[in-house]
């Protein structure tokens, strides 16, 4: 997973990093840390291709109002997850306008970070397929998976929020690792999240407007595969819906 710290104070980044390496490496979780003590330099980071997971941003710090900082983040479709640090909770409710996945409160104590971390952790470990990232391990969650693709040596995944990602790895053994029914393989180069298919004629439409191809000779089966999928699911929905507890 890749963090970023942005906090003015150096002994508060230190600490929280600590706090930060202590709780990942219990859950075993690789992680690379990026540290900023500006909001302004994480945010030019951003807009020049910086990926994070999640961004642990203070909300008072001399140069910026960590809040301001979040919202143009989100303006730039920062997809990641926001977790604002800061001695108040003053601020808490207009967290949740730029989607905020949690709030701690200073000074740092390892029970609050592992009450904020320990929602966010299944999303990351259960449900997730881990991608090699620059000598850290990415975990992408799998039901924002949308297809993944063959590319001559490599593979494209493809999620959701537009992000893409190269895997150093055959589509048949992707296929394997992923080993999920929402998952069809409609093409030699195309693996696709069934979830995601808004119409099927000669190729897929997906939710995004992509278009994902089908294999000719198969074309009727793995429509007819789509069709009992989404009959499926739906039977499944209406089932849960009927049979909840309020």
């Amino acid at each position: 997973m890749r963090l970023a710290i942005c906090d003015d104070s150096e002994m508060e980044r230190g600490v929280l990093q600590s706090l930060l390496k202590k709780y990942f490496s219990k859950a075993a979780i690789s992680c690379e840390f990026t540290l900023y003590d500006r909001g302004t330099t994480l945010y030019y980071d951003v807009t020049e291709g910086m990926e994070f997971d999640i961004i642990f941003l203070d909300l008072f710090m001399e140069d910026s109002f960590g809040l301001a900082i979040a919202k143009k983040l989100r303006e730039l479709s920062y997809r990641g997850r926001i977790i604002f640090c800061t001695a108040s909770a003053e601020y808490a409710l207009e967290s949740y306008s730029v989607y905020a996945a949690g709030y701690i409160v200073k000074p740092y104590r390892i029970k609050d970070i592992r009450h904020t971390l320990d929602r966010l952790l299944p999303e990351y470990q259960y449900g997730s397929y881990g991608l090699i990232q620059k000598s850290a391990i990415k975990f992408i969650p799998v039901n924002e998976i949308m297809y993944v693709e063959s590319s001559n040596t490599k593979c494209l995944l493809h999620r959701a929020d537009g992000r893409v990602y190269n895997v150093y790895k055959k589509l048949t053994e992707i296929e394997e690792e992923l080993d999920d029914t929402r998952f069809l393989r409609c093409h030699q180069s195309y693996l696709v999240n069934m979830n995601y298919v808004s119409e099927a004629n000669e190729s897929f439409l997906l939710q995004n407007g992509d278009t994902v191809l089908i294999r000719a000779k198969s074309r009727k089966a793995i429509q007819q595969k789509v069709l009992e999928y989404k009959e499926k699911m739906c039977r499944m929905r209406s089932y849960l819906s009927k049979h909840s507890v309020v």
